[in-house]
C-alpha cells in the first residue's frame, strides 16, 4: 500500500520537530554536562592519586582509612564500607562517590525542571507544542535529549580513570572504573527522573524545585542514616541512593543488582512522567493550586522586603548546608586528629589545605570548616544570581519596571539581601565552629575565629563581583561561567592539597586567596585587593546591566 504524498509530508514534518526539540535540549544541557563531567572526573582521580601518594604503603593506609571508617558520624556523606576500601579505587568509591552522585541528581534535578515546568511556565511550552509535536513527545524528546549530558557525564569520568588508574602503581580495573563511572551518571538520572516527575506534580518551577529537592534530600538522608547508624542499616534498602551505595564498583565481587534495579526503577518513573504528560492540560498540575488563598502580606512594603522574600528560600536551604557540614566536621575533629596524628600524607595535605605547615592537626582541621563555609557561600550566591536572572529571562522584571521601579533599584535590592544573608550565615556558621570546638577541648581564640575569619569572604565577594559583572554582559552564561570558575577553583584547591602544582596553576585557584583561620594568620592585604576587585566588577556589570537591552529566554 503506498503511502499518500500528503501523509508522507506530515511524518517528516513531525520527525523534524522532534529533531528539534531534542537539539534545543542537548544544546542547553551539554555545557554544564561537560563541567560537572569534568569536576566529577578530576575529583574522582585526585582522590585516588592522592591516597596513594600519602600512603604508599598499604598497612598505613589501611590505619588511616579504618581509623577514619570507624567514626559513625563520617557515614552520613561517605560510602558503605567494604573488603576493598584501602584499595585506590575503592578508597575513591568509599570517599567520594556518594557525594558525587547527590551533586550531579541535584544539578540533573534543577536542568530538568527548568526544561520541563520552566518553559511551560514562561510560555516557551506553547511554542514548542504550536506545531505538530504533542506534549507526550515533546517531553520524551526533551528528557532524551538530556540523556546526552549522563552519556558526557559517562564518557569523561570512564576515560579519566582508565588513563589515570592504567598505571600499575594505581591498578583500577577497567571494569570498575566502567561501573563506577556508570554509577555517577545513574546518579544524575534519579535527577532527571524526579525532577521531570516534580514538574507534572508542581504549577511553578519554584514547586517543582522544592518537591525535588525534599525527594532528593530525603532519600540521601535515609542512606547517611543506614551508614551512621548501628542496626539501621536494612533502611537503606528505602532509598535509591543507598542500592546504589551497595554496588562496591572495586570491591572483588561487586552486586551488580543493585545498579539494575535502580535504573530499571528510574526508567520506570520516567515511563510514567511521558504518559503523564499527555493526561493533563498545558499549565495545569497534578497537584492543584488553590483557586483562591490568603493573600500573603507581609514583606511587600518595600523593595528590600520583596527581594528577601523571593530569595529566602535560597538562603534557608543553604544555611541548614553551611551549619550541618560545620558541625560534622567539628564534631569529629578529635577522631580525625587522633586517627592521622604522626602520619605524615594526611597531616601534610592538611597543612597545605590551611598553609601553615606547623598547626596543631585539631587546629588544621578545624579550619576546614572554614572552607567549606565559603562554598557553601559560593553556591549560596551563584543560586541567588541564577534566580535573579531567571526574573528577567522569564519577563516577570516587567511588572516592575511598568510599576515605576527603576531597574537600578530592582537588582541593587537584591544584590543588598544577598549580601546580609552572605554575613549573616558566615556568623552563624563560625560561631557553631567556635563553641563546638571549646566543647571538644580545642584551644581557639573567638576573636582569631570570628572575626579573623572575615578574611575567608575574600573569595566570596570576588564571585559575587564577577557574576554581577557576567550578569551585565552575557546574561545568558551566567551560570556556566560561574559554576566553571568555581568548579576548577576547587578542583585546584584538592589536587594542589595532595599534590605539589605549579605556583601559576595553583594560584589560579580563587580558594588559594584566602587564610584559614585559626591555623593560619589572616591576609588582610590579599583581603583587601579581593574586595577592591569585587567592587569594581559589581558596579561596572550594574552600569552595565542598566544600559544593556533586557535578555529574555
Amino acid at each position: 500500500m503506498n503511502t499518500s504524498p500528503a501523509i508522507k509530508t506530515n511524518i517528516e514534518l513531525t520527525k523534524r520537530r522532534t529533531s528539534v526539540i531534542r537539539r534545543f535540549a542537548i544544546r542547553r544541557v551539554a555545557g554544564t554536562a561537560t563541567i560537572f563531567g569534568l569536576l566529577a572526573a578530576i575529583e574522582s582521580i585526585a582522590q585516588s592519586i592522592g591516597i596513594i601518594l600519602a600512603y604508599p604503603d598499604p598497612a598505613a593506609r589501611a590505619k588511616v582509612i579504618y581509623g577514619l571508617a570507624s567514626n559513625p558520624a563520617l557515614g552520613l556523606f561517605y560510602g558503605n564500607m567494604h573488603t576493598d576500601i584501602i584499595s585506590p579505587g575503592g578508597y575513591m568509591a568509599y570517599r567520594i562517590m556518594p557525594i558525587m552522585i547527590l551533586v550531579l541528581s541535584i544539578w540533573a534535578m534543577l536542568f530538568i525542571t527548568k526544561m520541563l515546568r520552566g518553559q511551560e511556565e514562561n510560555g516557551n511550552w506553547e511554542l514548542l507544542l504550536s506545531g505538530r509535536s504533542s506534549a507526550r513527545n515533546s517531553t520524551t524528546d526533551i528528557i532524551m535529549g538530556s540523556g546526552v549530558g549522563l552519556v558526557i557525564i559517562f564518557t569523561l569520568t570512564a576515560l579519566a580513570l582508565i588513563i589515570g588508574g592504567h598505571s600499575s602503581r594505581f591498578a583500577m580495573p577497567i571494569g570498575g572504573s566502567l561501573i563506577y563511572s556508570l554509577l555517577l551518571a545513574t546518579g544524575a538520572l534519579i535527577g532527571v527522573a524526579v525532577g521531570a516527575l516534580t514538574s507534572q506534580l508542581a504549577s511553578t518551577r519554584r514547586k517543582a524545585v522544592i518537591y525535588g529537592l525534599t525527594i532528593i534530600i530525603f532519600m540521601f538522608a535515609i542512606r547517611s542514616i543506614g551508614n551512621a547508624v548501628a542496626g539501621l542499616n536494612w533502611i537503606k534498602n528505602l532509598s535509591l541512593f543507598g542500592w546504589l551505595d551497595k554496588v562496591n564498583p572495586y570491591n572483588n565481587a561487586p552486586v551488580y543488582g543493585w545498579l539494575w534495579l535502580t535504573l530499571a526503577v528510574t526508567i520506570l518513573v520516567i515511563g510514567l512522567v511521558i504518559w503523564l504528560s499527555g493526561r493533563r492540560d498545558m499549565g495545569s498540575s497534578l497537584i492543584a493550586d488553590q483557586d483562591t488563598s490568603k493573600p500573603k502580606l507581609s514583606l511587600l512594603n518595600s523593595q528590600l522586603g520583596f527581594s528577601f522574600k523571593q530569595l529566602r528560600n535560597i538562603f534557608i536551604g543553604w544555611l541548614i548546608a553551611s551549619l550541618s557540614f560545620v558541625a560534622v566536621i567539628v564534631s569529629i575533629d578529635k577522631t580525625v586528629a587522633k586517627t592521622i596524628t604522626g602520619s605524615g600524607g594526611l597531616t601534610k595535605t592538611f597543612s597545605n589545605l590551611t598553609g601553615n605547615p606547623y598547626a596543631r592537626i585539631e587546629v588544621a582541621y578545624l579550619s576546614a570548616a572554614g572552607y567549606f563555609i565559603v562554598i557553601t557561600l559560593i553556591f549560596m550566591i551563584a543560586a541567588s544570581l541564577g534566580h535573579i536572572r531567571n526574573e528577567e529571562s522569564s519577563g516577570r522584571i516587567d511588572n516592575f519596571i511598568a510599576g515605576g521601579i527603576s531597574r537600578l533599584k530592582w537588582l541593587t535590592s537584591r544584590l543588598g539581601v544577598i549580601m546580609i544573608a552572605t554575613g549573616s550565615i558566615y556568623l552563624l556558621a563560625s560561631l557553631i565552629d567556635y563553641f563546638l570546638a571549646k566543647a571538644q577541648g580545642i584551644d581557639v581564640g573567638f576573636n582569631d575565629l570570628i572575626f579573623g575569619g572575615i578574611n575567608i569572604l575574600g573569595p566570596v565577594a570576588f564571585i559575587l563581583g564577577l557574576g554581577l559583572l557576567i550578569y551585565g554582559i552575557l546574561p545568558r552564561h551566567l551560570n556556566t561561567i560561574i559554576y566553571a570558575v568555581v568548579g576548577w577553583s576547587f578542583t585546584i584547591d584538592i589536587i594542589a592539597a595532595a599534590l605539589k602544582l605549579n605556583s601559576y596553576f595553583a594560584d589560579s585557584s580563587i580558594f588559594k586567596h584566602m587564610a584559614l583561620v585559626p591555623a593560619a594568620t589572616p591576609d588582610w592585604h590579599t583581603f583587601e585587593v579581593l574586595i577592591g576587585l569585587a567592587l569594581l566588577m559589581s558596579v561596572t556589570g550594574i552600569w552595565l546591566f542598566n544600559r544593556r537591552d533586557l535578555v529574555l529566554e
